[in-house]
């Protein structure tokens, strides 16, 4: 039902003149606007294994690797390519959905989870980035590239 829901979002936004392409990022029952601003602030302070839900519009660097079916970007959040200073790690798992078409200078919207991660070369990471698995344990997330969505097919049933 709540993928349903989240479809019919999905048709709403491409079809209906003045609304978003994307659909609502959801925090629990609350609907979050972006937070590229908070998202850096939580990677400058915030202790390691710090999670938080992040909902970012930015601008595709370059794509950092493709391990295991996980493909990590490099995005800046200010759309600057000048500065490197705003910067983070978005990791999208495959199984959920092929990636569209992409390249450095491509916009790029994601809705998933924070982790402040001293790992990664940006020291944070958004991921979780598809649908959820089990239903009632997590919210979905999903990604935007130029405006064409993915993450939204369940892996376990494809659909």
């Amino acid at each position: 039902m709540k993928r349903l829901a989240l479809l019919l979002c999905l048709l709403l936004a491409y079809s209906a003149p003045g609304f978003a392409k994307v659909p609502a990022c959801m925090d629990k029952k609350e609907r979050l606007e972006f937070n590229e601003s908070q998202v850096l602030t939580w990677r400058d302070l915030m202790e390691k294994k710090f999670t938080a839900r992040a909902f970012i519009k930015g601008v595709i660097v370059r794509i950092m690797e493709d391990r295991q079916k996980h493909v990590h970007f490099e995005v800046d959040l200010d759309a600057d390519l000048s500065t490197n200073d705003d910067r983070i790690e978005v990791i999208y798992n495959t199984k959920f959905g092929p990636l569209p078409e992409n390249r450095s200078g491509d916009e790029l919207i994601a809705c998933g989870d924070f982790v402040a991660d001293p790992y990664s070369p940006f020291k944070a990471v958004i991921h979780w980035l598809h649908v959820s698995p089990k239903k009632s344990a997590h919210d979905d997330g999903y990604l935007a590239i130029n405006g064409v969505v993915t993450g939204l097919i369940d892996s376990k049933s494809g659909q």
